[in-house]
């Protein structure tokens, strides 16, 4: 939807992030959404990204998604779309400016192929 932002959604009580403990799903979140800002074990303790993008994101989503299944979905839809590469190969690259148009159509190659 070009005229909704889906973030920063007002909700009541207010949403909470709840440290995520599980060793195994720090890991894979770690291997999907790296804190690249921050050494690893740093990264994985304190979770500023991934406080950050659920505080953010899952605030509009938190009547369907609790926390765990937020990031199950994100982690799912990592592993069925590879959105980078389906970008690569309509040309888009990290790192260079493109129609707004350009990137919708490398998208929608990406979802509708299942790549």
């Amino acid at each position: 939807n070009n005229s909704v932002m889906i973030n920063n959604c007002v909700v009541k009580p207010p949403l909470r992030y709840n440290k995520i403990t599980d060793a195994r799903k720090i890991s894979e979140l770690d291997k999907r959404w790296p804190q690249l800002k921050y050494e690893i074990n740093f990264g994985r303790n304190k979770q500023y990204l991934w406080k950050n993008e659920f505080l953010k994101h899952g605030s509009c989503s938190i009547k369907r998604y609790q926390q765990p299944a937020y990031f199950d979905l994100a982690m799912n839809l990592k592993d069925k779309f590879d959105l980078l590469s389906t970008l690569r190969n309509h040309r888009i690259t990290p790192g260079s400016t493109y129609q707004l148009d350009d990137i919708r159509k490398g998208h929608k190659d990406s979802f509708y192929k299942g790549s």
